[in-house]
């Protein structure tokens, strides 16, 4: 057996090496999540692996424990994963009820993630969910299945009851509609619906079957179109990334190299 290989026994973590490596992490946010000109922040391999490797030498210097860049980068994770669900659940404990407090040390995370969720609340008008700010995170604290199903059992008794009465009155249809889409935009990741001012009962609204005939080919069209340039965009967006990762792996093995003529020399 080749005992090289064999895995490190686990050390807990102490305050001091939970506070430097949250210490290290705000340092180099900005490069440790990339971002690109779209909002998205996705780290560069390279880049990361190479802060992971500091990071574990400054921790292992504290003299606690022997800190490896795999433990480095798992205690970022999770300590992302914890602060994240802290700020969506404003602390409640959904199982028991009760509000946890969050640890000392996550404090200066969640302030810095909470300017990053402001930032981009402010481009996509509040629509954006906050765990869309760390796409590189694969658990999610969130599942929309629940508030999807109840969003489309309401959409379908509201149209049982257009079919039973075109003349009706839909006041309340208008003022509920607005927050129905914009729940909607928040589960798709949907632009935002711009409120409609509700309907007056002196109005005549034209007949039901031609609207929807009239509606369905234009929405054809306009869903046809939105679907080709976000295939564009998307194609786009990922050339983009595949050339800066490629020039970051350039520059990270350049420097590899001269590292090690410097070191022969």
């Amino acid at each position: 057996m080749d005992f090289t290989q064999k895995r490190k026994k686990a050390v807990n973590w102490c305050s001091q090496e939970n506070d430097l490596i949250i210490e290290l992490l705000l340092e180099c946010y900005n490069t440790y999540y990339f971002k690109f000109s779209d909002g998205s922040k996705k780290g560069i391999k390279a880049v990361r692996d190479t802060l992971h490797e500091k990071w574990a030498e400054k921790l292992t210097k504290l003299g606690f424990a022997e800190r490896t860049p795999a433990q480095v980068a798992e205690k970022i994770k999770k300590s992302i994963i914890i602060t994240r669900k802290y700020i969506n659940t404003n602390g409640e404990n959904l199982r028991t009820g009760r509000t946890e407090e969050l640890a000392s040390h996550l404090r200066p995370l969640e302030k810095k993630l909470r300017e990053e969720y402001s930032k981009q609340s402010n481009v996509y008008d509040n629509i954006v969910k906050f765990y869309d700010l760390l796409k590189d995170v694969k658990e999610e604290s969130l599942s929309p299945t629940g508030p999807l199903n109840a969003i489309e059992t309401e959409c379908k008794g509201l149209c049982r009851d257009h079919e039973a009465s075109t003349n009706d009155n839909i006041e309340d249809l208008s003022l509920n509609g607005p927050s129905h889409a914009s729940t909607i935009a928040q589960v798709l990741d949907l632009p935002p619906v711009a409120p409609v001012a509700p309907f007056k009962n002196s109005v005549t609204l034209p007949s039901l079957v031609n609207r929807n005939k009239k509606r369905t080919s234009e929405e054809d069209i306009d869903d046809v179109a939105t679907k080709r340039h976000r295939i564009l965009d998307a194609e786009m967006e990922l050339i983009q990334r595949k050339r800066h990762l490629i020039e970051m792996k350039i520059k990270y093995w350049e420097g590899k190299m001269k590292c090690l003529s410097d070191s022969s020399t």
